[in-house]
């Protein structure tokens, strides 16, 4: 079975909830005119204009919360975990240094690590030198988010059977998380011919299908391979849906297909994200692995009789492709 690229830095959405604050201030030498507070599902929580370098933002206070601050229009963001009243942020010669949160502060010198460790020639067997340290740190962390990060960064460097093991070990945050969770769930999974969607008035349906009801049945076809727990499918959803609206009387048919994803969380997203067309379910992976989806979102349009017509879509290229076929 192949693996898709796990190696993210960004953990997976968390809900807050508390009414007491978490006040994320910080000094910044880079030339933007503000920062920006967002959740791990890409929602606005606060945003501080950059005054003499320094900036104010403030978010609920809760250990389960994990935000990241985002400079400017640039999408690198320094992701943090909401546990302590008072969180600091220095950028030093671009590189930021966490003070007032002892998990932020983990979190941080784990992830640069990860990433100094990645991209140093002279480490030798990179897989197994990361996948040592991140099970060390999941065994400490078995209920928390970092541990959450480095579940998914080690997901991607151990067997399956390991896996297994390690996630019977975690906590409610381990488990319930969307894209940890939704591996185990692959796992322990055997193939399925259903679809998920959700009616106008809210009711969510299951009902049987397969992909070639959808897909080289006589209709141009877009199909969205996404998970809930990616950021960046979060931000592509918007745009499947329009397309989605604008074309669905021309004949286009569209469908999603999550992957890695617990149904719990596929099914919140859609109904978060206004998604109105059908969710295949593809659990044991063998469409992602037929189309070799290594990354997402990968947005594929296929024509009538079942071939690629364009691959691996974003943003205004999606119409793009549409208009010129429809």
């Amino acid at each position: 079975m192949k693996k898709l690229l796990l190696f993210s830095l960004i953990l997976a959405s968390m809900a807050a909830c508390g009414s007491r604050e978490c006040v994320i201030t910080g000094t910044i030498t880079d030339q933007v005119d503000s920062v920006t507070l967002i959740d791990m599902s890409g929602n606005l929580l606060d945003a501080s204009a950059v005054t003499d370098g320094s900036f104010t933002l403030k978010c609920a206070l809760n250990p389960e919360l994990g935000v990241s601050v985002v400079r400017g229009d640039a999408y690198f963001p320094i992701v943090l975990i909401a546990d302590s009243p008072a969180i600091n942020i220095t950028f030093a010669d671009g590189t930021p240094v966490v003070t007032g949160s002892p998990l932020s502060e983990e979190l941080q010198e784990y992830q640069q690590w990860v990433f100094k460790t990645y991209m140093d020639a002279t480490v030798t067997d990179k897989e197994k030198v990361i996948a040592d340290r991140s099970r060390e740190l999941y065994l400490s962390h078995t209920n928390d988010l970092v541990g959450v990060q480095a579940m998914t960064i080690l997901m991607a460097n151990i067997s399956e059977e390991e896996f297994m093991q390690l996630y019977e070990k975690g906590g409610k945050l381990i488990q319930e998380d969307a894209q940890i969770g939704g591996f185990y769930e692959h796992l322990k999974a055997v193939p399925q011919n259903e679809v998920i969607t959700i009616t106008a008035n809210g009711e969510v349906v299951m009902e049987k299908a397969s992909f070639e009801d959808f897909v080289g049945a006589g209709k141009y076809a877009l199909v969205d391979f996404w998970a809930s727990w990616c950021g960046p499918c979060r931000v592509e959803a918007p745009n499947v849906v329009a397309a989605y609206e604008k074309y669905r009387d021309k004949g286009l048919v569209v469908i999603g297909i999550p992957v890695n994803d617990k149904q719990d969380a596929t099914i919140k997203a859609m109904k978060d994200l206004g998604i109105n067309y059908p969710q295949l379910l593809d659990p044991s992976e063998v469409l992602a692995e037929k189309f070799d989806i290594t990354g997402i979102p990968h947005i594929i349009l296929f024509a009538p009789d079942g071939s690629i017509v364009a691959n691996d879509l974003r943003g205004p290229a999606i119409d793009a492709a549409l208009s010129k076929v429809l």
